[in-house]
């Protein structure tokens, strides 16, 4: 559980911390969990049209594989939840400079 996290993975965990104070409820489409919720962050960032969609979709999805791995988070049933750990490293990102990056992601 040392293991360092990349950017986009302490992206997510700011952003489920903030935007949804720690937890995400899902209803998945059927695909596997982790797409289905990069999915679902992606749309708040691009449209589906958008020709990066996919690849911030990929990326996303492989960082929330990361932090499951990691036991940043956990994915269980219908829900995304931030362990402690996860919280620790979500709340070091001061939720103005979230806010900044944040504004940053939606220009991609």
């Amino acid at each position: 559980m040392s293991q360092a996290t990349t950017g986009v993975e302490k992206f997510l965990l700011s952003y489920i911390y903030y935007e949804y104070w720690g937890k995400i409820y899902f209803q998945s489409g059927g695909s596997e969990a982790e797409k289905f919720i990069a999915e679902l962050i992606a749309e708040e960032f691009l449209p589906r049209k958008n020709p990066n969609f996919n690849r911030v979709v990929e990326g996303f999805a492989a960082a929330l594989q990361g932090l499951r791995d990691k036991g940043l988070i956990e994915i269980r049933g219908y829900e995304v939840v931030l362990t402690d750990a996860g919280k620790a490293i979500a709340t070091q990102m001061k939720q103005e400079e979230y806010k900044e990056l944040k504004k940053k992601f939606s220009k991609v």
